[in-house]
């Protein structure tokens, strides 16, 4: 019996894995051989893992040609004015594993700090926790990464990290050194910060299936509800009357807990800003995945805000690989089940370089996996031979169960 239910999950496991939603598509030939920058366009990254490691490319031949993914966050600097210090309480290492430091909040509410690091090739992953005691330690950020953390004109760079709105006096921020060095923390504080672009970044408006408004208790809500989870990295407002107004939002979804043995849902909250007439209607809700999201919006005793448009931006995300002039190559992207590649390109290129041309994707298609042609000249390769020795091995399993059901009753009649 055990057997016959391994056969038949095995066999479902396979029509489900046949399902896999692959995509693809056609990079632009270039002209001349060298160092690309392949932006990856919103219908081939939706249908790709969160992380992006399914991504490969292909040339002619079937071959993989190594890249590495480049955020756009690459492509800026951060220039810090006024900085404060914060005490940094105590630092620690664990070799090849972890670097720790705890600092303290001199503010009664904290949702950024700005780390200044040594110059450092390549980019460093972190969490955030935050403790009243430094006793009991509870997360802010799980596993964010900074990037870009090399300065050709200081040696060293200034590092803006964003968290959750926070109260906790102490704070600890640990960086992973399990796959990399460590870096070097020179100071951590409060500073003026302003964020250049390198390069022209331009933004990519996401699709929205069905954008919902409802008035209740002197607020908007806003029911935005996408096809897909989507990463959000900005939102858009056009808002045409009244001619003045100040409003607070809030951006929240909504997510299910279990307790005690039954699911309740809650608000989670993501984002808060101030809707105001002389500011620019636009608002950073860096790195939001979800499929849902709500909108908020405090009127108190003001008349609603006419909104003629809301747009959900999201940032690029660019690959660099070595190309060949007129040469065809192709991107997939869509099989969960794949690892993170490992190429020495990243190694061995200058990641911050920021006049490398564009070459870009065209051409998206989605399809299903190629299965390999089955042959079907014997008659025990055929799937209605598989369904007919399942079925003859339950019946005798049944019957084999029945006799020795048989057997035990008379054995107790005796």
């Amino acid at each position: 019996m055990i057997k016959s239910i391994k056969l038949i999950i095995i066999l479902f496991g396979s029509m489900a894995f046949a399902q896999t939603t692959q995509v693809s598509g056609t990079i632009d030939p270039v002209q001349e051989d060298g160092l690309y920058r392949i932006r990856i366009p919103h219908n081939l990254r939706t249908y790709a893992t969160h992380n992006l490691r399914d991504i490969r490319i292909w040339d002619a031949k079937g071959h993989q040609v190594p890249y590495f993914v480049q955020p756009v966050t690459d492509y800026k600097t951060t220039k810090v004015s006024d900085f404060t210090e914060f005490p940094i309480l105590s630092s620690s290492k664990i070799a090849d594993t972890s670097s720790t430091y705890i600092f303290k909040n001199p503010y009664k509410t904290l949702e950024n700090a700005v780390l200044l690091i040594a110059n450092y090739q390549g980019s460093k992953s972190y969490s955030l926790e935050g403790s009243k005691d430094q006793e009991q330690w509870f997360g802010l950020v799980n596993n964010e990464q900074i990037s870009v953390l090399k300065s050709s004109k200081e040696p060293h760079v200034y590092k803006n990290i964003y968290f959750p709105l926070s109260t906790y006096p102490y704070l600890k921020i640990v960086f992973n050194d399990r796959h990399s060095l460590p870096i070097n923390l020179l100071k951590i504080g409060m500073a003026n910060t302003e964020t250049v672009n390198l390069v022209p970044i331009s933004m990519e408006k996401v699709p929205v299936k069905s954008i919902d408004f409802l008035e209740k208790d002197k607020k908007t809500q806003i029911h935005i509800h996408f096809e897909r989870q989507e990463v959000i990295d900005q939102i858009r407002l056009d808002i045409t009357a009244p001619e003045l107004f100040s409003r607070n939002a809030l951006v929240y979804t909504m997510k299910e807990i279990e307790v005690k043995r039954s699911m309740e849902t809650y608000r989670q909250n993501l984002e808060s800003f101030t809707i105001r007439s002389d500011q620019e209607l636009v608002f950073h809700v860096p790195g939001l995945l979800e499929k849902e999201l709500y909108l908020e919006i405090d009127n108190k005793d003001n008349p609603k805000l006419q909104i003629n448009s809301i747009q959900l931006m999201q940032e690029p995300v660019y690959l660099v690989a070595a190309l060949k002039g007129r040469e065809a190559y192709k991107v997939t992207a869509g099989t969960d089940t794949l690892d993170f590649p490992d190429y020495d390109i990243s190694k061995v290129t200058n990641t911050i370089k920021t006049e490398l041309p564009i070459a870009e994707i065209r051409s998206v298609v989605y399809e299903q996996p190629i299965v390999a042609a089955k042959k079907s000249d014997s008659f025990w390769q055929q799937a209605w031979f598989m369904w007919v020795c399942i079925a003859l091995a339950g019946l005798m399993i049944s019957y084999y169960a029945f006799n020795l059901l048989k057997d035990l009753d008379k054995n107790k009649t005796d």
